[in-house]
């Protein structure tokens, strides 16, 4: 990952030569060797010091971005519970549908078709059973011409008469 707000790493070197480049230059010149290591380790403590501080930051960015990604993943994980769930509900939900769909089609090869019922259409047309006598009306007509059957049904006997 780069950042593009940090400065560039200064060149490294181990120090060593640098170190050794000092020693050397205390043998030749005496007094001002202690103060070029002087400025030598500073430098290198402010170097030290600006590597930490980066290395931090690049923690604390490593680390806030392993959180986003976390609370991320339990967000969809959420999501997607909740869209199983869903797919779930739909499935049964096809289940029910497809068993009352299987069991309206059993009824319908029970029912009657259509030629079926333009058969009997044509048989009561053929009768008109709006013209048939009911039984009362045949009694009062028999009553009323005087005829005795003989050899009535108890259900068809006058409950007033004697036969």
């Amino acid at each position: 990952m780069v950042d593009q707000n940090l400065p560039p790493l200064a060149p490294f070197n181990n120090g060593s030569s640098q170190v050794s480049e000092a020693f050397s230059q205390k043998k030749e010149e005496g007094g001002s060797d202690f103060s070029s290591l002087a400025n030598l380790i500073s430098d290198l403590d402010r170097r030290l010091r600006t590597l930490e501080e980066r290395y931090s930051n690049l923690r604390k960015k490593i680390q806030l971005s392993d959180q986003s990604v976390i609370e991320n993943e339990r967000t969809f994980l959420k999501e997607i519970r909740g869209v199983n769930e869903e797919v779930l509900e739909l499935k049964r939900t096809m289940n029910d549908f497809s068993e009352k769909i299987l069991a309206f089609g059993a009824e319908m090869q029970g029912t009657a078709k259509k030629q079926d019922v333009k058969v009997i259409e044509k048989y009561l047309l053929f009768w008109s059973p709006q013209n048939f006598v009911t039984r009362n009306e045949l009694r009062e007509y028999l009553r009323a011409n005087k005829v005795r059957l003989i050899h009535p049904r108890a259900d068809d006997e006058d409950p007033g008469s004697t036969a």
